[in-house]
């Protein structure tokens, strides 16, 4: 741990705000202490923020006025997020934002540029890139022991959209284009982004078939890669738990069945098994963060990759409202490397 660990605000008591703070919590190494907290309803927070220790701010205001404060964590609405970026870059604030970075590429392009002006650092919140199988698979890809990559499979789903309402902005399709895609399957296509380089075409089919909120609870995405490999992903926000990631190569493949397993197999079938530890991943990424601010340590999502997985998902969302025709991903996110 460094000397005096990053001193952070968390910006949103949700339930997914208030994982961040109980796994940051549980991790005395870590380099990032939450101090201070912020919220939209401060009547629920004050009891768990009397038990977590924090300082309850009456705003994101009151947060970017204080001189205890370092950094902030945004675990906020999805459409909030560019402007929040902007005005924290503008406070001299540091900013870790949950994944999406922003619905919209254009102010997700905005956002970057104005934490690069004000010389604050910014990273996004994709812990799954945070597991040792995901890792491992990532290693071996680079390694080239699949040889040339030709095509990505994943799924990421969950029954958590019986729970939304039309009250709730989780239920509300405007911040969730295309159903569980902003929930979960975002945390799929970084990772094949990550593993295979950006994405230059989409093909989306998205409905609402079983939840009671006005939202997509099923859909189904083509992709198209720069490097000519091809995928395909899904995300249902209606039925069981379900995690598989599954890289196909032209020397073998690599599946992650789970989130903490890693099977390969060559081109004769040969298979083999590995099984890691579970990990908390929310944890790691918020150290990840802290020790990217204060020592300079890589922080494993580039911009280039965030600005990527925006526009692939702008995309989606447009390619699911014009019923699966093919639509190009922003052309300032592909150009990237």
């Amino acid at each position: 741990m460094t000397d005096q660990p990053l001193r952070a605000a968390i910006v949103g008591l949700g339930r997914w705000g208030r994982n961040l703070a109980l796994a940051n919590a549980a991790n005395p190494d870590s380099a990032l202490r939450f101090t201070h907290a912020a919220t939209g309803t401060p009547e629920k927070a004050q009891e768990f923020c009397d038990e977590q220790g924090l300082h309850l701010l009456p705003d994101l205001d009151a947060v970017l006025a204080s001189d205890r404060v370092d950094a902030v964590v945004l675990a906020t609405p999805h459409s909030q997020h560019g402007a929040q970026i902007c005005r924290a870059a503008q406070a001299g604030k540091h900013v870790f934002v949950e994944k999406p970075l922003t619905l919209d590429l254009a102010e997700a392009e905005a956002a970057i540029a104005a934490t690069q002006a004000a010389g604050v650092r910014l990273c996004v919140g994709f812990n799954r890139r945070f597991l040792p199988a995901y890792q491992q698979l990532g290693e071996g890809l680079a390694k080239g022991a699949l040889g040339r990559p030709l095509h990505v499979e994943g799924a990421f789903s969950g029954s958590f959209g019986y729970q939304y309402t039309d009250r709730m902005w989780r239920g509300s399709s405007r911040e969730n284009p295309a159903g569980g895609m902003a929930a979960m399957g975002i945390h799929i296509l970084d990772a094949m982004i990550a593993l295979l380089g950006p994405v230059r075409r989409v093909s989306a089919i998205s409905r609402r078939i079983a939840v009671p909120a006005q939202i997509d609870d099923v859909t189904n995405v083509m992709l198209d890669f720069q490097s000519g490999a091809t995928g395909s992903l899904s995300s249902l926000m209606s039925t069981g738990s379900f995690w598989r990631l599954h890289v196909f190569g032209s020397a073998g493949w690599a599946q992650m069945p789970d989130q903490d397993t890693l099977v390969t197999s060559d081109l004769e079938g040969a298979q083999e098994r590995r099984s890691f530890d579970p990990c908390d991943s929310l944890a790691r990424e918020l150290d990840a963060f802290a020790r990217h601010v204060l020592t300079g340590q890589p922080y494993p999502v580039t911009h280039d990759q965030a600005l990527n997985g925006v526009a692939a998902m702008q995309a989606i969302a447009l390619s699911a409202v014009r019923d699966a025709e093919w639509t190009q991903v922003g052309s300032t996110a592909t150009s990237l490397g």
